[in-house]
């Protein structure tokens, strides 16, 4: 909800917050009750004390259990190794994807700084002290810390790279950009999350024990190995509109809805 994008965006999520949970307690305020019992620094990135990097974790457990559908109805033993031979290929892809990189970041992130540095060449700077800068222009007037790395717009502080602001001032004190971005984007940071083998269990003795199954009475029907599609994302997939709402049927003679003519009382 609160991941916008660039420069303005940003400031209004930082400095419209009560603004914000006006528009959702108007939509829905049993929502805003439980947001406002639950710790905001849990759920809005820019309060967040900590680094997110902009990864999405909250779905992990559909996004594995779609990854491991083909082998969830086989043996546990065949289903470890089929985990263990797609993660090897998940880290020998990505391990290889790192070391191919020319640049000395991830591709995303020098996409993302040569779009900033074209509005950046926009923008006017006036140096206030050795580190505090002004810059004057685009959507709103900004001061830049470049050494607390921290700007006005909320951008640099939170995803840890240049804004448009930054990269500003940054050539004009004669700073190359690269090294305004924080070192977790660094190609050697990418290849470190992957540096690590993942070997087959070759030659390893297992200690032979008999394992019975649970003592869980399993439901009737045939059980189902991903769950249930809503229409939306059914019609997404096959590319196709969502099908039309069911018609709302009134009964001619008392124009009610939940009724036909032949049910009616009147």
């Amino acid at each position: 909800m609160l991941f916008l994008s660039e420069g303005a965006a940003y400031a209004h999520t930082l400095y419209n917050f009560d603004w914000y949970m006006d528009e959702i307690r108007s939509a829905n305020p049993d929502l805003v009750e439980y947001l406002e019992e639950v710790d905001v620094s849990l759920w809005s990135r820019v309060h967040c004390q900590g680094d997110m990097y902009n990864l999405k974790t909250s779905n992990i457990a559909e996004s594995i259990n779609s990854a491991l559908k083909r082998a969830r109805g086989f043996p546990i033993q065949f289903l470890l190794e089929f985990i263990r031979e797609k993660l090897g290929r998940w880290y020998w892809k990505r391990r290889g994807d790192a070391l191919s990189l020319t640049t000395q970041h991830s591709r995303g992130v020098e996409h993302l700084l040569a779009v900033r540095e074209e509005n950046a060449y926009t923008l006017r700077v006036q140096q206030i002290d050795g580190w505090k800068f002004f810059v004057k222009g685009g959507n709103r007037d900004c001061n830049v810390d470049m050494e607390l790395q921290k700007c006005d717009c909320g951008v640099y502080q939170v995803e840890k790279i240049p804004c448009s602001h930054a990269i500003a001032v940054g050539t004009a004190a004669g700073v190359h950009i690269s090294t305004l971005v924080w070192p977790v984007y660094s190609k050697d940071t990418l290849f470190a999350g992957y540096s690590e083998n993942i070997y087959p269990c070759v030659g390893q003795l297992v200690e032979a024990r008999t394992c019975f199954p649970p003592d869980v009475k399993r439901g009737p029907g045939r059980r189902k190995k991903s769950r249930w599609q809503s229409w939306l994302e059914l019609s997404r997939m096959r590319g196709r509109k969502p099908r039309k709402q069911h018609r709302v049927y009134r009964c001619s003679v008392c124009k009610e809805t939940g009724h036909k003519r032949p049910q009616c009382k009147n």
